[in-house]
């Protein structure tokens, strides 16, 4: 039955009663449209939303959270995201998690602060591009944790996995061993060692010298400390964070791969003009769109907002490496260690994001380069044929980061080109103003 009322949802056009002026976005929102844009976070709730999903945050009564699913998915990291004491799904009184959540972001902002005013150099100097390193990147924690205590306080795993395990019944064949994460689980713990140790190292280097930061002054020992404590934290819920939207991109990324090879072995034998087939596939691409788009309205907080930062940190990594004259080598060789980690954690981020994109061009190119669906007399063939080339085509499926820059193959391209390179021309001022007698 639900099959039938999709597809007549796609393809019948009842009349409606005429409406004299319709509501639109810009009406409803009118100077706020504009300002919504720049928060990476999307203004309305998809257009498209999968059948089950309810925008207030609240599971439906027709969707069943299965404990299971989510296990299958996260592995470790289902029990490791409750330590973070950010997890607002705990069958407990409602206002206690949320309460020491919002404490605990709270403290993420004072701790930004608290690093923000500790630079006592001059523009270009060491303290400032030190400060700076370890500064910007620190504010995209703080999206860490209210990506966390969103995902768990709209149980976004939870839907997410029911929506997954519907998809996967859809399939022409069964594919257990594409459902099977522990790689991913393994491998997301090992790359967590390196980030603990990259952001713990440069505090505890800090701490033995009675500083903050090596280039600023000396510090009571109750913040030093506090640094270090709060920097193993920090390591626990950025990777934690990470962990989280990798997976859901890596199961978006298999079910769309995996759907495209079935879509391309049935255009080889030559079966998509059968109706049945065609309207199989075309329910499937409905079901994953309307996935992915849900999965974009919560994770563009997160996607859109975090790689911002760590590029600013990219930056002034770059620009520490003309002082390695004037800093230990030991010391020297840990900010490097940071400036790879953070460079590895963005490409982390990133790089899932713009193999969705890259696999959702794949299904557009087998669906355009099908002569045989394209001329097919079949009106009901066509007609299918035609409606899931517009979708693909039409539907927005992209993460921006910043609202601005689609998070696509190009885009990253371009970034990790020029941004890198922001740091080398602050090199070169640099080397410009000594030659010239100057002092930074």
């Amino acid at each position: 039955m639900k099959k039938n009322m999709l597809r007549s949802s796609l393809t019948e056009f009842p009349e409606f009663p005429e409406i004299k002026r319709r509501l639109s976005e810009q009406m409803l929102l009118n100077p706020f449209n504009k300002v919504i844009k720049y928060t990476s976070t999307p203004a309305m709730t998809p257009l498209i939303m999968p059948h089950g999903t309810v925008t207030s945050g609240k599971p439906s009564e027709n969707l069943r959270f299965s404990d299971g699913a989510v296990s299958e998915l996260l592995g470790p990291f289902h029990i490791l995201m409750k330590l973070t004491l950010l997890d607002c799904s705990a069958r407990t009184t409602k206002c206690v998690p949320r309460l020491i959540a919002v404490l605990i972001i709270i403290a993420l902002s004072i701790r930004v602060g608290f690093l923000m005013i500790q630079s006592t150099g001059n523009v270009l100097s060491f303290a400032w591009a030190e400060s700076n390193f370890f500064s910007f990147p620190a504010i995209f924690i703080q999206f860490c944790g209210i990506s966390i205590f969103q995902w768990t306080r709209h149980r976004f795993i939870e839907t997410f996995s029911e929506k997954l395990s519907l998809i996967r019944t859809l399939r022409l064949e069964t594919n257990p061993g594409l459902d099977n994460y522990q790689k991913v689980h393994a491998l997301a713990l090992i790359l967590s060692i390196p980030w603990l140790v990259a952001t713990t190292s440069w505090s505890l280097f800090n701490f033995f010298n009675g500083t903050i930061f090596y280039g600023g002054a000396e510090t009571n020992i109750i913040f030093t400390s506090l640094m270090v404590g709060s920097n193993f934290y920090i390591w626990f819920i950025s990777s934690i964070s990470l962990a989280f939207y990798f997976l859901v991109f890596s199961a978006l990324n298999r079910e769309v791969v995996y759907f495209n090879e079935e879509l391309d072995k049935a255009k080889k034998e030559k079966i998509l003009k059968n109706p049945g087939v065609l309207e199989k596939f075309d329910i499937r691409q409905f079901e994953i769109l309307n996935l992915i788009m849900s999965v974009n309205h919560s994770l563009s907080f997160f996607g859109g907002l975090v790689p911002l930062f760590l590029f600013y940190g990219i930056i002034n990594g770059i620009y520490l490496t003309s002082f390695i004259e004037n800093i230990p080598f030991i010391y020297f060789a840990i900010l490097m260690f940071n400036l790879a980690a953070i460079l590895v954690y963005n490409l982390i981020l990133l790089i899932p994001t713009c193999a969705l994109q890259e696999h959702l061009n794949a299904t557009n190119k087998i669906l355009v380069n099908n002569d045989e669906l394209g001329s097919s007399k079949d009106q009901k063939v066509y007609q299918t044929y035609r409606i899931m080339v517009d979708r693909i085509q039409k539907i927005d499926t992209h993460i921006h980061v910043v609202g601005a820059f689609p998070v696509i193959k190009p885009v990253l391209a371009a970034a990790m080109f020029f941004i890198p390179n922001i740091g080398f021309i602050l090199v070169m001022i640099k080397k410009v103003i000594v030659a010239n007698g100057g002092v930074v």
